[in-house]
């Protein structure tokens, strides 16, 4: 082993360019290839800023690293004392999936794993204790043919576009920003960034750098002319005379008057290995495209690709998170037209669960006292979830107490609500409902069911469960229809159960639901519980039986208990 260099630096983003400064110099005293530095400088920048954005977060601390070859590869070194980062504990990092879950996924970790030939760890039992991450690279040297041209300013924008990598910035600034560093490190004339339209297959000029003509956008099919070319078979190509060579489409020249002489063109692929688009420039000021042009413009295009998935990602993130901040409020507004507090009700106990499984829900419940003194119990499921079904939700709400606030029986209530909202949505969209008057001095419940799961009635006398229901379809399915009404006594030490199927449809790793025989045997065995704490019960075995899972569906469930003779 041969020892490079060390440094030790404090831990913050300011010293991220001291850190790029030692790396070029380790390049340098290597002689390495332009790929190699640029795989090496992106590997080193990301572990150095999960170190002080995750190690050390806010409290500070210092960054040791050192450099040495071993055999036919540089290790570089990097030491922390900070919270220790188990990379089995990290979310691996997914393209396809949800923009919620690739922000959180480790994407840092899989670009670092992907540049690099070998990674090893260390990792502290505990913080204050040394955290060491080592990266293997093989060593690829430039060649005599390449190290002749200008390494400074290929540096400088190699540099440049590593740092946006990480930056928060606009994409149309993002890509701007690169095409300029590009033409004016290769000295072209003219530059274009072509990012594919996969709804097209086409190729579109994102950025074009031209400002003689009044040109605002190129479209190209994939296999036409040199960049069409160039996004089909992902090779990079250069063209020395562009009107010798068959591919070349003369089309532009011929609408701007520019007269292209040679072109340079190359893929933009992406950490995943596909190809988002092409970067070309057009005529060297200073003679033809070389191979140093040639490798410089293939790495500095891997940048760019990555640059542009990052923006494209924190673009993506910006949206979820306002969706985010309107589902919040969406869920507030839902919120309040459930009912603001359970009615008190001398004996009698009521306990409540609502829960939405994408923030705002289809489900839900309702209390209304009426004006001879009855209670009016409504519970409800709409189908399908998220926002049309709270939509779906707040229109049901809505007709349903009107209904109630007129002193209705419940099955007219039902009858009118189900014409009001065929006549008033055209989304094809149903809701099921159980509607009944409590009358609390007697226990007697007049009710009626729109396709509703059936309340379940635990008889204390008898110590048996008894399910309740009435004949009625779905509201906003058929106009036109009639629904039975029923009649049940709850006597005191009565339980009565209303759910929606997210109780027990919720399911568990041998894909068994929960099922109403759960629930009624969970009934049978906590009947002496307060209507509250049946309620957690009830909830806390839902939960056990998914095994954590999340619920599929919106669970909903009211807990109604008459108390004993003996209890005030």
């Amino acid at each position: 082993m041969s020892f490079l260099g060390e440094l030790r630096v404090d831990a913050t983003h300011e010293n991220l360019m001291v850190i790029s400064h030692f790396v070029h110099g380790i390049a340098h005293r290597l002689s390495l290839s332009d790929k190699v530095v640029f795989e090496l400088e992106l590997a080193v920048e990301e572990a150095a800023t999960n170190i002080i954005d995750h190690a050390y977060q806010e409290a500070g601390g210092k960054i040791l690293i050192n450099a040495a070859t071993t055999g036919e590869q540089v290790r570089i070194e990097l030491t922390d004392w900070g919270a220790p980062l188990n990379p089995a504990n990290v979310r691996p990092f997914d393209i396809t999936a949800p923009i919620e879950t690739r922000i959180q996924g480790g994407m840092g970790l899989h670009f670092i794993h992907t540049l690099m030939d070998r990674v090893e760890r260390d990792i502290a039992p505990r913080s204050g204790e040394p955290n060491v991450l080592r990266l293997f690279k093989r060593i690829e040297k430039e060649t005599a043919e390449t190290r002749a041209a200008s390494p400074m300013q290929e540096l400088n924008a190699v540099r440049t576009i590593s740092e946006v990598m990480t930056s928060r910035i606009d994409l149309d600034e993002l890509l701007n920003l690169i095409l300029n560093k590009l033409v004016t490190t290769i000295n072209a004339e003219r530059g274009t960034l072509f990012l594919i339209d996969e709804q097209r297959r086409e190729l579109w000029s994102r950025v074009l750098l031209d400002d003689l003509h009044p040109l605002s956008e190129i479209r190209l099919k994939m296999g036409e002319g040199i960049a069409g070319h160039v996004a089909e078979t992902g090779r990079v190509v250069n063209i020395l005379d562009a009107y010798a060579d068959p591919r070349f489409n003369p089309a532009v020249d011929q609408s701007t008057g520019f007269r292209t002489r040679s072109i340079l063109a190359a893929p933009l692929v992406n950490p995943q290995q596909t190809i988002i688009g092409v970067v070309q420039v057009l005529n060297k000021r200073d003679g033809a495209f070389n191979a140093r042009d040639e490798r410089l413009l293939a790495a500095l295009a891997s940048q760019a690709a990555i640059s542009i998935e990052n923006a494209r990602l924190y673009q993506q993130e910006i949206h979820q998170r306002v969706l985010q901040r309107e589902l919040e409020m969406a869920h507030g507004i839902q919120a309040s037209f459930l009912p603001e507090q359970i009615p008190h009700v001398d004996g009698w106990e009521i306990c409540d669960f609502w829960e939405p499984v994408r923030g705002v829900a289809g489900d839900f419940y309702d209390f209304y006292p009426l004006e001879d003194g009855r209670l009016a119990l409504t519970i409800a499921d709409v189908s399908g979830k998220g926002v049309p079904a709270a939509l779906f939700m707040a229109l049901s709400v809505t007709v349903l107490r009107f209904g109630v606030s007129l002193n209705l029986p419940p099955a007219e209530v039902i009858r009118r609500a189900n014409e009001s909202i065929i006549a008033s949505q055209r989304s094809r969209m149903f809701a099921t409902v159980l509607l009944g008057y409590l009358e609390t001095e007697t226990g007697m419940l007049q009710f009626a069911s729109a396709g509703h799961n059936p309340g379940l009635l635990y008889r204390a006398a008898e110590q048996r469960c008894d399910y309740i229901t009435a004949s009625g379809v779905a509201v906003g399915v058929f106009p036109n229809v009639d629904f039975a009404e029923n009649n049940v006594r709850i006597e005191h030490g009565d339980i009565l159960v209303l759910y929606t199927d997210g109780i027990t449809e919720a399911i568990n790793a041998d894909e068994e639901e929960f099922g109403e025989e759960r629930l009624e045997a969970l009934l049978m065995e906590h009947c002496d519980m307060a209507a509250g704490e049946l309620c957690g019960t009830i909830v806390e075995a839902v939960s056990a039986f998914a095994e954590g899972r999340a619920l599929v569906d919106d669970a909903t469930l009211v807990v109604i208990k008459r108390l004993g003779k003996d209890v005030s």
